[in-house]
């Protein structure tokens, strides 16, 4: 009894750490996310983020800090998004970045390519 209990407890804490883990791990590789920085945040500029990206076939992802004013893309494993993609796109809602980091580096300006 005690040791079924402890296999247990082991199996869910086992899940929540992979739950907890900031990188998705897909076979194997680690999809790094992309962090965007913004001036503002607030519960309409989520919606507007939401709304936008949701449904985009590149992002797996999107994760939004009101707090720490930022937006944390996560792209689907097969298909990839560039900085500039993100940078354009934000721009287009009225979120200009203030700072992108991501797997092509960061940036404070939007990106050439």
């Amino acid at each position: 009894m005690i040791r079924s209990f402890s296999c247990t407890f082991l199996a869910l804490f086992a899940g929540l750490l992979i739950l907890a883990t900031p990188d998705l791990v897909l076979a194997g590789e680690p999809v790094r996310p992309t962090v965007v920085h913004v001036d503002e945040m607030c519960g309409g500029c989520v919606k507007k983020v939401h709304r936008r990206f949701d449904d985009d076939e590149k992002i797996g992802r999107v994760n939004c800090n009101v707090d720490e004013k930022t937006v944390t893309f996560y792209p689907v494993k097969e298909k990839s998004f560039t900085a500039r993609y993100l940078w354009v796109e934000m721009d287009e809602i009225g979120k200009t970045p203030i700072k992108l980091v991501g797997p092509e580096g960061t940036f404070s300006s939007k990106p050439r390519k």
